[in-house]
């Protein structure tokens, strides 16, 4: 990978894991979740772009009363770089009305850790879910850490057919320097009716303010989905981990 577009993927990822984290009452009884495989390309104006592939999961675990427990992971090899790894964990409450609770999560690339953490919350109606979240984030190795606000909503247009769209900001802290990072993002996810395998894609743009530096993100998943519908996964099931248009970046 040429070094400046290497150099620049990292500075994305700092920006991105920090605007990343970055979806009734909780009826399961048992846990439910996905495993997938992922495809990103990350393409940097002026400097190229990269290719990764990698496998991802999330898995949802009921606990007494309205509380339930949300753990995603996802491991990524980078074209011509680093293998990355990220781990989040969620505790919230949730009921046929709302979502609300908050999250940690873990990034690691080349000995690099980025930390993140925040508040989340989903609102529910009929077809449609409106998400938000408020984060802090910081990685100690490469001197940067970050704060912001991040928007989405997804419609239902059946059970199992559901599109995303996402906006989100951050101001980042990268010692000397100091930006604002803007994203924005649309997806969707389809879910065959015979059988529980579930295919997804995503773009994002990532666009930062003063170092005048562009990126674009799509990402491709193949998902085999334990727990119902793409609409009981939102409402009952394993849900914040595509709460954000970031997440083919953060896996980065």
């Amino acid at each position: 990978m040429h070094r400046g577009l290497y150099n620049m993927r990292k500075i994305i990822l700092a920006a991105a894991a920090v605007m990343a984290v970055a979806a009734a009452p909780a009826v399961a009884s048992a846990q439910t979740g996905y495993l997938g495989g992922v495809y990103n390309n990350v393409d940097v104006d002026g400097l190229g772009d990269a290719d990764a592939w990698g496998v991802e999961g999330s898995v949802f675990f009921p606990t007494s009363g309205s509380l339930g427990v949300e753990v995603d992971a996802s491991v990524v090899d980078v074209e011509d770089g680093d293998t990355g790894y990220s781990l989040a964990g969620h505790l919230f409450t949730r009921n046929d009305r709302y979502l609300f609770g908050g999250f940690v999560a873990v990034s690691d690339s080349d000995s690099s850790t980025t930390v993140a953490g925040g508040l989340e919350a989903n609102k529910y109606y009929d077809r449609w879910t409106l998400n938000g979240s408020v984060f802090y984030g910081e990685n100690d190795d490469n001197n940067v850490d970050g704060y912001g606000v991040n928007v989405g909503a997804s419609l239902f247009a059946s059970d199992n057919l559901r599109f995303d769209v996402n906006l989100g900001w951050a101001n980042v802290d990268a010692g000397a320097a100091d930006d604002d990072a803007l994203a924005y993002g649309i997806g969707a996810e389809y879910q065959l009716d015979t059988v529980p395998v579930s295919f997804g894609a995503s773009y994002a743009r990532i666009e930062l303010d003063d170092s005048n530096v562009d990126a674009d993100v799509v990402g491709v998943v193949v998902r085999y989905n334990f727990g119902g519908t793409l609409f009981d996964r939102d409402r009952n099931g394993a849900s914040q981990a595509n709460r954000n248009g970031l997440g083919a970046v953060f896996s980065l």
